[in-house]
This record gives structure tokens, C-alpha cells and sequence, in this order.
């Protein structure tokens, strides 16, 4: 097999619905600022261009998407906006990003990043993805893992044969779904768990000789699907990557990652990370409304004896929600799409 060049694959397909009102069908979670005055997937672009030129980053996108990803990203080159036909999980998404690569490339080792997160160190970042990209040489499949800082609930996680160092990979006994608040804390204190981050880095080759034994109808519909066969996609198998290959993968190996990651997963952490990056409510006069904080620009926004709530104005809808409920916002984007509202998704 020849020695082929990193590669890095921006993910970016996901629905955002957390992030009702401004995240919307066409404007997605990635294409928000909410941790900076950047959007996330500026973000994302910025700190695997550190890494690689930009004539091997690659981005995996609905066609929906493609005027707005054309407008962040000037500098992607057309032909590297690899187009998912339709919203099939991860499992297909990654294999038609690897089978692309590989077409090109065929000895590529790629590195699968997700859009929607926050990264705050991303020289901590680039040095774990070239020990994952080290570790990958072989064939062996690598995470970026998350060292816990807390007992989350919401998350996957990681459980490693040893207690994994900065700089170094460690073999993966098995991945363990969001787990009971219990369990969770067994794992912080084990100090061999790390949070699943949805980042891999392999082999194109590797990856995609593992889906054909753990999922061959999804590798046989990206490759009908590449040939123009009309209708193959839609035969992909709806699965994540995790179940996909992953979790039944032969050799599977995780390095940490410390970089100040945030998966950005409600509008209470949007919050929570602007006030640290002293951004505030720029729109908004808050009045004994401590923990407050005003997203949107369309109206001025006052608050008054009113803490601990996010309001989120656009033109068409208004979110008012207590932070500690934030993670309740999906019941109304639920809740619209049953009753045929459209016009606001």
C-alpha cells in the first residue's frame, strides 16, 4: 500500500434543532456564532487548514447547505464539497467521504471532524491529530477522546485497556452508550473512561475494508451510489458510525484530547461559553438578570428581574427559555414539524 497524505473531512450535515430559532434547515448549528464571533464552521476550517492545504480538506454536506457553505468557506474548492444525497446517519456519511478520498488518493489517512463543536487550544488539537495520524499508519482505527471533567450523562464514552497519557495511544476495550449518572461517575473516578468526540483519524483503506465486514450493504450502496446507480443511497443503512464499524471494528485505538473541547450541545452552553469569551448580550440590557443573555440582533432586548433565561430574537420567531431548560428547545422544533409549520424550519 503506498504512503498516502493526510487528509482532513469537515462533517458537515448536522440539524442543529437545539438551537431553535436561529439554527434553521438552510443556517444549521455550524453556521452559528455561538461561542465566538466566528461561525463554528469557520472555526472548524481554521484549524484544519493549520494542518493540511486546502486542497485536501474536504467537506461533507446536504446540497441545501451549498450557498452558505460557499459563502464561509471562499477557499474550498468546488470539487471537495462532497455531496450526502440525503440525511442517513454518520455510518453512510463517513463511508462516502472515505470512498471519495480514496479515489483520489488511495493511501490517504483522513482525519472525520465534526463542524458543530468548539475547540479553544487548536495547537493542543493539531498535535493530537498527528499522534492519531501516526498510530493510523498500520491500519488501526484511532478516536480523539475527551478526558471527563464531570460525570455527563449525555455523552458517550471510551473505555481504554490503560489509563491513556497526552501524546500516546491506547487500545479501546469497548464503547459504552450515555450511561446513568452512577455509572458516570464510576467512570470519572476509574480514570480509563474518556467522552467519545466524534473525531477519528484512519486509513481510507483500513476504514472502508472494516465496513465491508461490519456493514457491507452500506459499503455496497456508497460504491453502486458512486457509479451512478440511481436509487443506491437511499439502500444505505440508517446507522451511526459507532455502530457501523466502530464498535465491531478489530483494532481500535484512542488518544486524548486536552484541548478546551465543547460539543456546544444546548443554548445554555452557547451561553456559558460567550460569557467566557466576555461577549455578553451586545443586544440586550439586562436589569437584576444575572446569568441572562440575549442572542440575536433584530430589536433591542431589555430584561428586567428576569435571571437565568436565554432569549433568541429573529425576525420570524422568539425563544424564551430558562437555561436549566434549554435542552428542552427539540420539543418545539418537534412540535412544528407535527404541526406542518415549514415556513419556521
Amino acid at each position: 500500500m503506498p504512503r498516502g497524505k493526510f487528509h482532513a473531512v469537515l462533517l458537515a450535515g448536522g440539524s442543529g434543532t437545539r438551537f431553535w430559532p436561529l439554527s434553521r434547515a438552510k443556517t444549521p448549528k455550524q453556521f452559528l456564532a455561538l461561542a465566538s464571533g466566528r461561525p463554528l464552521l469557520v472555526d472548524a476550517w481554521r484549524r484544519v487548514r493549520r494542518l493540511v492545504p486546502v486542497e485536501r480538506i474536504w467537506i461533507v454536506a446536504p446540497r441545501r447547505l451549498g450557498a452558505g457553505i460557499r459563502r464561509l468557506l471562499p477557499d474550498l474548492p468546488r470539487r471537495n464539497w462532497i455531496v450526502e444525497p440525503s440525511a442517513r446517519d454518520t455510518g453512510p456519511a463517513v463511508a462516502l467521504a472515505c470512498a471519495v478520498v480514496a479515489a483520489r488518493d488511495p493511501g490517504a489517512i483522513v482525519g472525520l471532524f465534526p463542524t458543530d463543536h468548539v475547540v479553544r487550544d487548536p495547537r493542543a488539537f493539531g498535535r493530537a491529530v498527528r499522534t492519531a495520524a501516526s498510530a493510523a499508519r498500520d491500519g488501526t482505527l484511532v478516536c480523539l477522546g475527551i478526558r471527563p471533567d464531570r460525570p455527563a450523562t449525555g455523552f458517550g464514552y471510551l473505555e481504554c485497556a490503560a489509563r491513556a497519557q497526552l501524546g500516546r495511544s491506547v487500545p479501546v476495550r469497548r464503547f459504552v452508550e450515555k450511561p446513568d449518572l452512577t455509572r458516570a461517575r464510576r467512570f470519572v473516578r476509574s480514570g480509563r473512561h474518556l467522552w467519545n468526540a466524534g473525531m477519528f483519524v484512519w486509513r481510507v483503506d483500513s476504514f472502508l475494508d472494516e465496513l465491508g465486514r461490519t456493514e457491507p450493504a452500506i459499503r455496497r450502496a456508497v460504491e453502486r451510489h458512486l457509479a451512478g446507480r440511481r436509487g443506491a443511497w437511499d439502500t444505505a443503512t440508517r446507522l451511526s458510525v459507532d455502530y457501523a464499524v466502530m464498535e465491531r471494528a478489530r483494532r481500535v485505538r484512542v488518544v486524548p484530547l486536552d484541548a478546551g473541547w465543547d460539543d456546544v450541545g444546548s443554548w445554555d452552553a452557547a451561553a456559558r461559553l460567550r460569557e467566557e469569551a466576555g461577549l455578553g448580550s451586545s443586544h440586550g440590557l439586562l436589569v437584576e438578570s444575572a446569568g441572562s443573555v440575549v442572542f440575536g440582533a433584530h430589536r433591542f432586548v431589555a430584561l428586567v428581574d428576569a435571571p437565568g433565561l436565554v432569549v433568541v430574537d429573529t425576525p420570524g420567531a422568539l425563544l424564551v427559555v430558562a437555561r436549566r431548560s434549554s435542552e428542552k428547545v427539540r420539543r418545539v422544533v418537534e412540535a412544528l414539524r407535527e404541526r406542518g409549520r415549514s415556513d419556521l424550519l
